[in-house]
C-alpha cells in the first residue's frame, strides 16, 4: 500500500506574534521548511512579501509510515504583524527530492482538495489583536453522524470573508469528542484495522502481551471482525460504552480515526484500494461477528437483517461525511485551531466515577487503551495547543516507546506512567481576550459522601456525580492563568466541554426523575452521562469561587457536549461580589442525536415553557447548609435564556457556534444549513 506524502494537514495551531505553529502528519520522514508572507490586497491585485523567519521542526515517528510533525515559525527580528493577512507555504525535503504544497497540488484552485481560498496563492490567516475576535466553536463530530457536517460549512464563511479580517474567523475551538473512539461505523472498521497495522509496521502492539486472554482463537477473531469487540471492551477493559462493538484499541487505530476525521487522503486511498466493501462481500468473507452461533438459527437471521440494515445506513452516513472532508481540511489549514478532549476522544464515560476508574485502570487492557487514547490525543490535538508544556523528557518518553512498541519493557512502563501522571492538558490560548481551556476529565475529584435519592416511596443513598475539577486541579489552573498575560478586570473566555450552566428544564428533569433509578441498580449515570457541573454543587460552587477570585469583567463560557445549542446570560451575586457570565453552548457539529420524534418532543417541551415564561428567566438563591461547608458560600443567580428566530431557546440540529465581539457587545450565533442565525446581542460590562 502506497501512502500519500501528507496524511493530514497542514493544520494551523497556536498562533501569536512571537511564533506560529503548523501541524502535519506525513507518511515519510522529511526535513520540513516553511515560508511566510504578508499579503497586501486591493481591488485589482495581491502583493506577497517574504517575511524573514526561522523554522524549527519537531517530529515524532509513531510508525514506519506515521510521522507527526510540529513546525514552529518565528520571526527573524521582532514579532509578526498582527491584524495583517499572512500566507504560508511548506517544503518537504528528503534524500530524493524537494517538494512543496504547490507540487502536491494543494495550492491548485482546480483541485477539489485544494487548501486555498479565492484567488490567493497560499493558505492564509491573521494574528488577531485589535480586531474584535470572531471565534468558531463546537463539539461532537462523528464519522457516521447524522446530518450535515457543520464544521465543513465553516468553509463557506471563510470563502466569503477570507480578505475581510473584521468578518473573518480568527480562531476555531474544538471542545471535545473530535473523534468517537467507542462508536466506530461497521463499514469503515476493517479499513481502520488493516491500515493501522500498515502505518505502524511490523513493530505494532502485541495486545496478547497486554492481556493474555486475547491469545484464545475466539478472542483473536473478535479483535479483527466487524462488531466483534463489545465483549472484549466490557469484560477485559471494563468499559461501559454500549456502542463498543468496533472500539479502537491500538494507537494506530486511534491515529487512523484522526486521519479520516481531518483529511481526504485516507478516504482517497480507501477508494483506490476498494477497501470499503458491500455488506454482502464482508458477510461472504466471514468478516462480521455474530452473537448467534449457527447460521441456520432464526436468531442469526434476525441479526443478519439488523446488521445489514445498520451497515447500509452507516455506509450512507460515511459517504456524506467524506463528501465534505476536503472543506474541513481547508478550514483547518486557514484558521488557528485549539482543541480539548472530552470522553469520546478516548471512550464513553471516561473517568465518570471513582468506581469506573478503579475498574478500568486495574484492567491491563483497559489501562492500555486509555493510554493509547491519551497518547494519540497529544500527537493529534494537545501538542499544538501550547507546545512549550511538552518538554524534551515528555517527547523522549514517547519516542522511546514508539521505537518498538514493546509491551512490558521499561519504555512501555515509563510511557504509561508519564501519561497517567501528566497534569497539564489544560492551557491558555493567545486570543484577545485570552481563552482558558479546562481539562474536566483528568483533574476530577470524587466525593466519597453519599446523597439521598427518592423514587416513589423508595429511598436510598447513592454516590454523588463527579466534581469536574477538584481542589488540586483548580490550583493548577489558577497557577497557569497567573502566568499568562491575562489581567484581573479584563474579559475572560473559558472553554469548558461541559456547560457550567445548562438548560435547567432538562437538567432538573434528569436529576429528579431519572437519576434516582440508580438506587435500583440501573446504570443511568453511564447511559445519560450525569456529569453536568451543577450535578455536584460542591464542584459548581468551586467554579464560581474561582471566578470571584479572578474577577474578570465578564466571563464567556464556551461549551459543547450536550448535543444541543443554547445561550444564557447569568448574573451571579456571591459574597457581595457580582459576576457577569455568558454561557454559549454549541453541539453537535456532526452527530444529530435528537432527530425524529424525540427531538421534536424535546423542542416542543422547551418551546412551550419559554412561551409561558418558564425557564426563559430563572432566579435561584442557594443557601442550603450542605453546600456551605468547606468555605463554599451561598450565591444568588438570575439566568436569562436567549431565543433564536423561531422563539425556541434550544437548537438540536447539527450546529456550529459563533462568538463575535463587536465594540462593547458580544454576539452569539449559530451556523445552520449554511445560514447564520443569531441568538442575540449582549452588552459587556462598562469597564471591559
Amino acid at each position: 500500500m502506497d501512502f500519500p506524502t501528507i496524511l493530514a494537514g497542514p493544520i494551523l495551531r497556536r498562533v501569536e506574534p512571537a511564533h506560529i505553529y503548523i501541524w502535519l502528519a506525513t507518511s515519510e520522514e522529511f526535513s520540513i521548511s516553511a515560508k511566510l508572507f504578508t499579503i497586501q490586497t486591493n481591488e485589482e491585485s495581491l502583493a506577497y512579501d517574504d517575511l524573514h523567519v526561522r523554522v524549527n521542526q519537531k517530529t515524532v515517528k509513531a510508525g514506519d509510515h506515521l510521522f507527526i510533525n510540529l513546525i514552529k515559525v518565528t520571526p527573524f527580528y521582532g514579532e509578526f504583524p498582527t491584524d495583517q493577512l499572512l500566507g504560508y507555504n511548506i517544503t518537504f525535503i528528503n534524500s530524493e527530492n524537494s517538494i512543496d504544497l504547490h507540487d502536491l497540488e494543494l495550492l491548485n484552485q482546480e483541485n477539489p482538495d485544494s487548501i486555498v481560498y479565492r484567488n490567493f496563492q497560499y493558505p492564509t490567516f491573521f494574528i488577531q489583536s485589535e480586531i474584535n475576535p470572531y471565534i468558531l466553536y463546537g463539539s461532537c463530530r462523528k464519522l457516521h453522524g447524522k446530518g450535515p457536517d457543520r464544521l465543513a460549512e465553516a468553509d463557506h464563511i471563510l470563502a466569503k470573508t477570507s480578505n475581510v479580517l473584521s468578518q473573518r474567523p480568527s480562531a476555531l475551538f474544538m471542545l471535545g469528542d473530535q473523534i468517537y473512539a467507542d462508536d466506530v461505523a461497521d463499514p469503515i472498521f476493517p479499513f481502520i484495522y488493516n491500515v493501522s497495522r500498515r502505518l505502524i509496521g511490523a513493530q505494532h502492539e502485541n495486545l496478547v502481551a497486554v492481556e493474555p486472554k486475547l491469545k484464545k482463537q475466539k478472542r483473536k477473531q473478535q479483535l479483527k471482525k466487524i462488531r466483534g469487540r463489545q465483549d472484549i471492551m466490557n469484560n477485559l477493559c471494563q468499559f461501559t460504552s454500549s456502542n463498543a462493538h468496533n472500539h479502537l484499541i491500538t494507537l494506530g487505530e486511534y491515529a487512523v480515526m484522526y486521519l479520516l476525521s481531518w483529511s481526504p487522503e485516507l478516504w482517497n486511498l480507501a477508494h483506490g484500494e476498494k477497501a470499503v466493501k458491500s455488506y454482502n462481500d464482508v458477510y461472504e468473507q466471514n468478516q462480521i461477528h455474530f452473537t448467534s452461533q449457527k447460521s441456520s438459527d432464526d436468531e442469526h437471521k434476525k441479526e443478519y437483517i439488523e446488521n445489514k440494515k445498520r451497515y447500509a445506513e452507516q455506509l450512507n452516513d460515511l459517504q456524506n461525511f467524506e463528501k465534505s472532508i476536503s472543506r474541513v481540511r481547508r478550514v483547518l489549514a486557514n484558521t488557528p485551531t485549539y482543541m480539548m478532549f472530552d470522553d469520546h476522544d478516548l471512550t464513553d464515560d471516561w473517568n465518570i466515577s471513582s468506581q469506573w476508574k478503579e475498574d478500568v485502570y486495574d484492567s491491563p487492557l483497559g489501562k492500555h487503551t486509555i493510554a493509547n487514547g491519551l497518547s494519540s490525543y497529544w500527537l493529534f490535538q494537545g501538542w499544538g495547543n501550547q507546545p512549550a508544556v511538552y518538554d524534551e523528557a515528555f517527547m523522549q518518553t514517547h519516542t522511546a516507546y514508539f521505537k518498538n512498541y514493546r509491551v512490558g519493557a521499561t519504555s512501555y512502563v515509563n510511557w504509561v506512567s508519564q501519561l497517567f501522571s501528566f497534569q497539564s492538558w489544560h492551557f491558555v490560548a493567545p486570543t484577545t481576550p485570552a481563552s482558558l481551556f479546562l481539562d474536566t476529565r483528568t483533574l476530577r475529584e470524587y466525593d466519597a459522601s453519599l446523597e439521598e435519592v427518592k423514587l416513589l416511596s423508595f429511598v436510598d443513598e447513592v454516590s454523588k456525580p463527579p466534581i469536574l475539577i477538584g481542589e488540586k486541579g483548580w490550583s493548577l489552573v489558577d497557577s497557569l492563568l497567573s502566568k499568562a498575560q491575562w489581567e484581573t478586570g479584563e474579559p475572560l473566555i473559558i472553554a469548558s466541554a461541559t456547560p457550567l450552566y445548562g438548560v435547567q428544564l432538562i437538567e432538573r428533569f434528569l436529576q429528579n426523575n431519572i437519576y434516582p433509578f440508580r438506587a435500583l441498580g440501573v446504570p443511568v449515570h453511564y447511559k445519560l452521562d450525569f456529569e453536568a457541573w451543577r450535578y455536584n454543587m460542591k464542584g459548581f460552587s468551586s467554579f464560581l469561587q474561582q471566578l470571584k477570585k479572578w474577577q474578570p469583567s465578564d466571563t464567556i463560557i464556551l461549551s459543547g457536549d450536550v448535543h444541543y445549542a443554547f445561550t444564557a446570560k447569568v448574573n451571579v451575586e456571591i459574597n457581595n461580589h457580582d459576576l457577569s457570565i455568558y454561557q454559549l453552548t454549541s453541539s453537535p457539529m456532526n452527530n444529530d442525536s435528537f432527530g425524529c420524534m424525540f427531538g421534536s418532543l424535546l423542542n416542543l417541551i422547551v418551546w412551550i415553557n419559554t412561551l409561558q415564561g418558564k425557564d426563559r428567566k430563572v432566579s435561584t438563591h442557594n443557601q442550603e447548609s450542605k453546600y456551605l461547608q468547606n468555605d463554599h458560600p451561598s450565591w444568588s443567580e438570575d439566568i436569562s435564556y436567549q431565543s433564536i428566530e423561531d422563539g425556541s431557546i434550544l437548537e438540536t440540529n447539527n450546529n456550529l457556534g459563533i462568538l463575535n465581539f463587536s465594540g462593547n457587545k458580544i454576539q452569539s450565533k449559530l451556523l445552520l444549513d449554511s445560514v447564520i442565525k443569531p441568538f442575540g446581542e449582549q452588552s459587556l460590562s462598562e469597564d471591559a
